[in-house]
């Protein structure tokens, strides 16, 4: 007698049209399992934050912000892409000792050395991004802490530990909670409350990740031969990685400069409900779908099953982001921040045009050296239309501004990915 199918099979015929077969099987498994993990994680870290914002109001809620925008913008130079290399050559259990020691040492060394000469440079790094010296040393912190947990992390996706990576989130989100709570004690309502939250978790969950990892692999000392193996698909990563902060965080530098604090407080609450969040999200999807592509010999195929599922998603995560916005900026408190329908409506597109791109580049970025060439290109040209367009229309449209400029950038992107997909599929689809 054969067996009824499951909910997970009925849901992924409906929406790519056929019956899974047994490599979808796993991937919808490892999802369904960080997809249970990260929404328990992103419930207690979403409490945090909506909290911070409803204790602190716009103005030092914009504040962290732009503190967190600043080190993301220095952190790719601490990790020059090797959180993506550890996942491309890390995959082969023979070639990890090397892969992992010397992504290691090159991280470690590449710290103390951005570290150096932004302390250094501290005086022009504060007045390039239009902050004070003392929130350039919590930027600094948090681009140490987010570039050490993005590098243990690519350990963790590489060895296949879906479930690990999962309760590490919600590790990280308790951690956050707690030296928050313990900030607004000490400290009082200011920023630095929650940027000591941020250095915490994400430093704690990394020195917890590189320990489990170091339990399983035996790391070797710095070889130059995986180095080179690994830098130049590093390299293109790098770049990548700066087009990423022109693209994901350059906003809040523009807002902050461009106009008051109060309004890059509303800026930093709509950015947390949908852009965040849509990160977040599609943080989770490329943990399953990075590794899945990267090992599978018919991309092709798994674009065309992307593809099919997006067309009959996309209103409803429209929706879901709508429905979230509006939750996250109630419970902030709406009469601090302001409910405006058309924000909501384009924060809300922007969130599912991120997570619908990030979804389909991870199956062309995962073909190799050829494809980060691509992803290279794309990052860099995207990253400096959307700073170009917040340029132009921030001070012209105010917070409405960035998801303009946003949902103009992420169209293009889309678009560049369709038109050069067929250099990077393989093998053809019957």
């Amino acid at each position: 007698m054969s067996k009824n199918p499951s909910l997970s099979d009925r849901l992924y015929k409906a929406l790519v049209g056929e019956h899974p077969g047994s490599g979808a099987k796993e991937f919808i498994k490892n999802l369904g399992l960080i997809g249970v993990s990260f929404a328990a994680a992103k419930v207690i870290s979403g409490l945090v934050t909506i909290l911070a914002g409803r204790l602190l109001g716009p103005e030092e809620y914009g504040r962290i912000n732009v503190m967190a925008s600043a080190g993301a913008a220095i952190a790719p130079f601490m990790l020059a892409g090797l959180q993506y290399s550890v996942i491309r050559y890390g995959v082969a259990p023979a070639d990890r000792p090397r892969v992992f020691g010397s992504a290691l040492a090159a991280f470690a060394a590449l710290l103390v050395l951005v570290t150096g000469l932004s302390l250094i440079f501290r005086g022009a790094l504060s007045s390039l991004f239009h902050i004070d010296r003392g929130m350039l040393l919590f930027s600094l912190a948090y681009a140490a802490a987010t570039a050490a947990f993005l590098l243990t992390s690519g350990m963790q996706q590489a060895l296949g530990r879906f479930s690990r990576r999962g309760l590490g989130e919600i590790a990280f989100s308790v951690i956050m909670a707690a030296v928050f709570a313990g900030g607004i004690f000490w400290l009082g309502r200011v920023y630095q409350a929650m940027a000591w939250a941020y250095a915490a978790a994400f430093g704690g969950t990394a020195l917890f990740w590189l320990y489990r990892a170091r339990r399983e692999v035996k790391f070797e000392s710095f070889s130059g031969a995986a180095f080179a193996k690994m830098s130049e698909y590093g390299f293109y990563n790098f770049g990548s990685s700066l087009g990423g902060v022109l693209l994901l965080n350059v906003q809040g530098l523009v807002v902050n400069a461009a106009l008051t604090p109060r309004e890059t407080g509303v800026y930093a609450a709509y950015y947390t409900a949908a852009i965040n969040i849509g990160g977040y999200l599609a943080y989770a999807l490329t943990t399953v779908l990075f590794p899945k592509a990267s090992a599978t010999g018919d991309r092709r195929r798994l674009w065309s099953l992307a593809v099919k599922s997006w067309a009959r998603l996309f209103p409803a995560v429209m929706v879901f982001f709508v429905l979230v916005e509006l939750a996250v900026l109630s419970l902030m408190g709406g009469s601090q921040y302001g409910l405006s329908p058309r924000l909501t409506l384009l924060f809300a597109a922007c969130g599912t045009l991120m997570l619908a791109q990030s979804s389909l580049s991870q199956i062309i970025l995962a073909e190799g050296v050829k494809a980060s060439r691509l992803g290279l290109y794309i990052a860099l040209g995207s990253g400096l239309l959307n700073f170009l367009a917040c340029l132009a229309l921030v001070p012209r449209f105010g917070v409405e501004g960035v998801p303009i400029a946003f949902i103009i950038t992420y169209s293009v992107m889309i678009a560049w990915l369709w038109a050069v997909k067929d250099s990077y599929l393989s093998p053809e689809l019957k």
